[in-house]
């Protein structure tokens, strides 16, 4: 078993090393923080952490303008290395999410943020608002201030994260959750999209629904909404009912983290769609919609119409919290669970950097409404 060091602690134990063995003696000037960034290939701040905490532990004195100089003897070294070991032990971890509300995300921070606090762990927060740069930048920051591992709740896209990808191809610890990344091998956690999604459209099928749409946001390489999407194939096909492809629409894209400024542009866009879709295909009885907020918007779609849930059409969604204004039947995740899980599976990683990779699904269940009902001939 081993344990994982930030970077950071490396260039810190490395320098401390050169000092106990006498290869850097008191008095002794100490590698700058350039040096120190261009030999082990990390960032400025990175070095200055290490030579921040070698001064703050007395093993070294920075001089303003000269540079740092050695001022231990071998026997302090000894005892203050022997106290550093101790205090290495202390843990920080780094958790990236595009954002979360009331609908899903909220249980998520809940549950990693209380169970780091049961392992003794400090957990550091950022929202990437769905955008790539933001996460790929704040893995870099997390790792300049010290992270020994990350539980990152991936962007939509199809494009790999390029810095995820390097840190996992280097055995960092890098836990995912709500969805995986092709072309990643890293441990994930997450709920079982297709299945869930097959036994929505069921609990469809079985009320009689033969004509039923599907409304997501553009898939484009995001698994939890491919796994979605491929699970409404499969239900019709278990089932033995023809899917009509024309009702399947990929183009919301408003319950994607977006930027304010054409956030109500692109709500306006979603609408046209919607309303365009919702009048094309109005032999369809009911609609399972890939997230709640697009529950909301088909709701709102149908009103506008004149069209009646569930009398006229029902509609079923991911993720319905409780004081919603309108109680969806809908597939509950487990938060909860799923944050559980993760924050263990970084620490089995932490401690061993051979830890194999796990791909965990938890459990989903269906709660009941009061957005679907029986279909009947009118």
């Amino acid at each position: 078993m081993t344990t994982f060091n930030p970077l950071y602690l490396k260039v810190y134990n490395l320098l401390l090393n050169q000092i106990r063995s006498g290869k850097l003696k008191q008095g002794d000037k100490v590698p700058s923080e350039k040096e120190l960034a261009d030999q082990f290939e990390v960032s400025r701040i990175t070095s200055k952490k290490a030579l921040d905490l070698l001064s703050e532990e007395n093993y070294i004195e920075r001089i303003q303008g000269k540079g740092s100089f050695v001022i231990h003897s071998d026997a302090a070294i000894d005892a203050s290395y022997s106290a550093k070991q101790d205090s290495s032990k202390r843990h920080l971890i780094g958790f990236i999410l595009p954002g979360f509300d009331e609908s899903y995300g909220i249980g998520l921070v809940k549950g990693i943020e209380k169970r780091c606090s049961e392992l003794g762990f400090t957990i550091l927060l950022k929202l990437s608002y769905g955008r790539k740069e933001i996460e790929e930048q704040a893995v870099n920051d997390f790792l300049d201030m010290g992270a020994e591992g990350l539980i990152v709740f991936p962007v939509h896209g199809e494009h790999v994260n390029n810095k995820l990808l390097e840190l996992v191809s280097k055995n960092f610890p890098v836990v995912l959750i709500d969805r995986f990344i092709k072309g990643i091998p890293a441990s994930f956690v997450c709920t079982d999209h297709r299945r869930a999604t097959i036994e929505l459209t069921n609990h469809l099928i079985k009320m009689g629904h033969r004509e039923i749409g599907f409304i997501s946001p553009p898939s484009e390489g995001t698994t939890a909404i491919e796994e979605r999407v491929t699970g409404f194939h499969i239900a019709h096909s278990e089932q033995g009912v023809k899917l009509n492809r024309d009702y399947i629409l990929t183009e919301i894209k408003n319950s994607m983290p977006i930027n304010e400024i054409t956030e109500s542009q692109v709500f306006k866009e979603d609408n046209l769609i919607l309303d365009n879709f919702l009048k094309k295909h109005r032999s369809i009885t009911a609609i399972v919609a890939c997230e709640h907020s697009i529950g909301e918007q088909v709701a709102a779609g149908l009103s506008r119409l004149g069209r009646r849930m569930p009398d006229d059409v029902s509609v079923v969604c991911f993720d319905s919290p409780e004081n919603s204004r309108i109680q969806f039947t809908h597939i509950k995740q487990d938060e909860q669970s799923i944050a559980i899980k993760a924050v263990n599976l970084l620490k089995e990683k932490m401690l061993d950097s051979d830890f194999a990779v796990q791909q965990i699904f938890i459990p989903h269940t269906i709660i009941e409404g009061k957005t679907a009902k029986a279909f009947s001939m009118k």
